[in-house]
């Protein structure tokens, strides 16, 4: 009995081990999202949810996180490899110099990619209109196809949601779910970022929410 006491507890210590190093991981990317037209708490999460959803499809580990709108950064996940931040913005207002430029957004990427983005909800709610669709799954598409840029690059897609215009094939596939990066983009996102990172030990892995 004594032996099989000693056995038991060595389990219950692996097991704990297991939980912990489980506990420890964070996501390979993390996406963060700066509302700075006023997109009320319900309307704010699902749009973070639809994001997160529609990149995780091409096997990336990610987490999109609304953060708090002040002169403080987002805090970033400790062990996340890359970060990537994506503005809401209500209008496209000027130009940005030296930015890739879209109607419903735009990013500042090259060839390697690159780290920030911006959607401007007014021509997003237009589009969304014009398709019969709900702002925020045009909003999330609109914000996943600009970290598309951030990770892949500034370059475009002949389909699917790198295309540089969609058409009315397409936003029938958002009403379905079912509009993806190219099986190859795919792929190449899921090869860089489709791994949990090891957080180090002890490291505070929590982020700011929305305002």
């Amino acid at each position: 009995m004594k032996n099989r006491g000693c056995v038991f507890l060595l389990l219950l210590l692996t097991l704990a081990g297991n939980a912990n190093t489980a506990s420890a991981q964070t996501s390979a990317l993390q996406v963060q999202v700066y509302d700075y037209t006023g997109l009320n708490p319900a309307a704010l999460r699902e749009f973070v949810a639809r994001t997160q959803e529609i990149l995780s499809a091409s096997g990336i580990s990610l987490e999109v996180d609304a953060c708090a709108r002040s002169g403080a950064p987002c805090e970033s996940h400790s062990g996340s490899s890359r970060q990537v931040l994506i503005r809401v913005v209500a209008d496209t207002g000027k130009i940005m110099k030296n930015a890739r430029w879209e109607k419903l957004g735009m990013s500042i990427a090259d060839h390697d990619g690159g780290t920030y983005g911006t959607v401007f909800l007014k021509p997003v709610e237009e589009k969304a209109s014009d398709a019969n669709l709900p702002r925020i799954v045009v909003l999330a598409y609109a914000a996943a196809h600009e970290v598309g840029h951030l990770l892949l690059g500034e370059a475009h897609s002949p389909q699917g949601l790198m295309k540089a215009t969609w058409s009315a094939n397409d936003f029938v596939a958002m009403s379905q779910n079912d509009l993806h990066f190219s099986p190859e983009q795919a792929r190449e996102l899921s090869s860089r970022y489709g791994t949990p990172r090891q957080a180090e030990a002890g490291a505070d892995t929590s982020v700011a929410v929305s305002h």
